[in-house]
């Protein structure tokens, strides 16, 4: 067993590497590299602060990709309504979708008669967050039974809820219990998914990753749109017809993402103060991992960096949803 001398020395010399390492261009410090890698550092996973900092980190991993992914759905959609409306694609998300909902108010203001407007059918996309698999998740990474953690359905349990309703039970049994559909939050087990958040009570790492988790596993039913113009209001019909062709092909999409966007933007805004709270106890926390230190405190530092460019790409395809809703007459 080491002493509290050789612990010091340790902690010491780490702290001079780190200082050494970081002004010399050529060397290489485990964990690193700018990205994150939840198995680029041994077994640190061993320890209970191990487990849940791996936990975290898999999470960040999981979250990095669900965000893209929304990301490129959102931009897909827009790269097909700016094909129907002959505009170029070029630049960034928000670039190209905003050209494009500036482009469709200018063709619908040519195009039909002033105060009028398309006949819009639109179904929205449902989207439904696994809370049981959400308590799975958070009592993995505590180690402990599902039943010791918590996690609620924050909206509405359209199987049935059995628990306390704090909101509206429809179809329940009466008594303290729902046991119907619940409308507002589930307080117990909700049989056929949460058309909502999952809003998981655990220790900080593991609430991150299993909200990150549920989120990003969503399931959804896609959205549904039909656009169609009345002959008598039509001014402009080439210029009527490229919108109604661009909002077909590519809102359903952008739209469905919007329903994708509620949980998952919740589960990041969770995962980013739990990141920035390791952050902050990142010294610290890295010296617990004894020889594991310079890589724990690469992979917090990596994690941390990640915040910016996450809520960067929340905000931008909350920000082109929220127009295409408009879009539709639905905010």
């Amino acid at each position: 067993m080491r002493s509290n001398h050789s612990r010091a020395f340790v902690a010491i010399m780490m702290a001079v590497l780190v200082g050494g390492l970081a002004g010399c261009p050529g060397a290489k410090i485990p964990g690193r590299g700018g990205k994150v890698d939840p198995n680029t550092c041994g077994n640190y996973a061993v320890s209970d602060a191990g487990r849940k900092l791996k936990a975290f980190l898999e999470a960040t991993v999981k979250l990095e990709e669900a965000v893209k992914g929304v990301e490129v759905e959102v931009r897909t959609g827009c790269d097909a309504m700016a094909k129907e409306l002959g505009l170029d694609a070029k630049g960034d998300t928000k670039d190209v979708c905003n050209r494009v909902f500036a482009q469709i108010k200018e063709d619908l203001s040519v195009g039909i008669q002033a105060n009028a407007s398309l006949t819009i059918d639109y179904k929205p996309a449902v989207c439904r967050v696994d809370v049981q698999a959400a308590a799975s998740v958070a009592a993995e990474c505590e180690a402990s039974a599902s039943g010791n953690v918590t996690v609620e359905c924050s909206g509405s349990c359209s199987g049935t809820c059995s628990g306390e309703c704090d909101g509206t039970c429809k179809g329940g049994s009466g008594g303290s219990e729902c046991n119907g559909e619940c409308d507002g939050v589930c307080r117990g087990e909700c049989s056929s998914g949460c058309e909502g958040e999952a809003d998981v009570q655990a220790s900080a790492e593991c609430e991150a990753k299993a909200e990150v988790y549920a989120s990003a596993e969503v399931e959804c039913t896609p959205a549904e749109l039909n656009v169609e113009a009345d002959a008598s209001v039509v001014v402009d019909a080439p210029r009527t017809d490229r919108v109604i062709a661009a909002m077909k092909a590519g809102l359903p999409q952008i739209l469905t993402v919007e329903a994708k966007l509620r949980p998952l933007a919740k589960a990041a805004k969770t995962w980013a103060a739990t990141a920035r709270s390791l952050g902050e106890a990142g010294a610290e926390l890295a010296k617990s991992f004894e020889d594991q230190a310079l890589c724990i405190s690469g992979q917090i530092s990596a994690a941390v960096a990640a915040v910016a460019n996450i809520e960067a790409s929340v905000s931008v395809s909350v920000e082109v949803s929220a127009s295409a809703s408009g879009s539709v007459g639905t905010n």
